[in-house]
């Protein structure tokens, strides 16, 4: 155990800052395919996406493998719904919800790629039905 008193994370927000190969592309298939709102821009190497709590930001990124192999977790108590949305969106690419038994409970998720191959992997610990 670490020797240090630990601090309380509670007030810490976690933001991820996914690749992307092109500004454009990514910006029309968050906010016109997955309802995002671009932020005003910091500087024009970064790009900042909210909706609601969820914020993405992404760097400019001229390699492709970087891209397919970055992702990021998306916790939400509101799952079901916002599958339930992406499907009435027709969200290319939307893998089905699944529910797996772990040691703590069930978990339910649900993915996506976006244009780049970034993964968007969406869950949330399940403790009644979904």
């Amino acid at each position: 155990m670490n020797a240090i008193n630990p601090v309380d994370l509670g007030a810490v927000d976690v933001t991820p800052i996914l690749p992307s190969l092109n500004y454009d592309q990514t910006c029309d298939f968050y906010v016109n395919t997955l309802g995002f709102e671009r932020q005003p821009e910091v500087c024009e190497d970064y790009l900042v996406l909210r909706r609601g709590r969820m914020v993405l930001n992404f760097w400019r990124c001229d390699d492709p493998h970087v891209a397919v192999n970055s992702s990021v977790f998306i916790r939400s108590d509101s799952l079901t719904p916002l599958y339930e949305e992406f499907v009435a969106r027709d969200v290319e690419g939307l893998g089905r919800i699944q529910c797996e038994d772990d040691q703590e409970g069930q978990v339910a998720r649900f993915h996506i790629r976006d244009p780049h191959g970034n993964l968007l992997l969406f869950g949330r610990r399940e403790t009644a039905s979904l």
